[in-house]
């Protein structure tokens, strides 16, 4: 749900999830230059690589955005944090429908941070349109009316600096939070994986890694706060 939902990547008539599902991997798939919006709080994407990514020392998985410093600072800028989670192949299917884990990012202590919220969007609660884009903000591939997100909730980070709406740079964990030249700070360390109670998980591997817009925030005029993704590397592989 989301002012870039159904233009990034783009829905045509007929398309259904499926499809829609292929547009996304084309446009990320080993870093081709595309660009995937996850809309608004719990919009998420799924993807994997054709290999296992190893829990080795340092960091092990790089996700790529669109974020960006505000010039002279690198305090604020354009952040639209995503929480991260990865998950193991335990059944053998190929499918991401096993266990999935948070990596633990620096605000998941946060007082004002709420864990295992769910919020409802409907087809007809486009309540976030702008005049910017008008075409239907719910996914249009759903045949369903209604579909419920549960995931954990980050406060909002956006304030207002020399009449510029900017977001303050979270130190680490999140996806789409730093520029994609700051190695470090858009990689992640598997060892930050923990439970649903926030137990730490020992994962020696992982297959797959869902990532998901963190904060239930609007911005007028310009719309709300949406993880985008343009990629991803196992840091630990040449090739990805």
């Amino acid at each position: 749900m989301g002012q870039f939902v159904n233009l990034l990547p783009k829905y045509e008539e007929g398309d259904d999830e499926q499809k829609m599902c292929r547009k996304c991997e084309k446009l990320i798939a080993r870093n081709a230059g595309g660009l995937v919006s996850l809309g608004g709080w719990g919009g998420y994407i799924t993807f994997g690589f054709d290999h296992p990514v190893q829990n080795l020392d340092g960091r092990d998985l790089q996700i790529l955005g669109n974020a960006y410093y505000m010039t002279g600072t690198t305090t604020f800028g354009s952040s639209e944090p995503g929480i991260v989670l990865v998950s193991r192949d335990e059944n053998g299917n190929g499918k991401p429908d096993d266990t999935w884990y948070e990596l633990r990012g620096s605000l998941y202590d946060d007082p004002q941070t709420r864990h295992h919220v769910s919020k409802t969007y409907t087809r007809e609660g486009d309540t976030l349109r702008n005049e910017f884009h008008q075409q239907p903000y719910y996914p249009q591939w759903l045949t369903e009316q209604q579909y419920t997100l549960t995931g954990s909730m980050l406060p909002p980070q956006s304030v207002t600096i020399n009449g510029q709406v900017v977001q303050r740079i979270l130190p680490f964990g999140y996806a789409d939070n730093k520029p994609n030249q700051d190695t470090e700070g858009t990689s992640l360390d598997l060892s930050w994986a923990i439970d649903a109670n926030g137990n730490p998980v020992c994962l020696p591997t992982i297959d797959f890694v869902r990532v998901y817009t963190a904060v239930d925030e609007v911005n007028y005029p310009t719309g709300e706060t949406s993880t985008e993704i343009t990629g991803a590397i196992d840091l630990h592989q040449c090739n990805n």
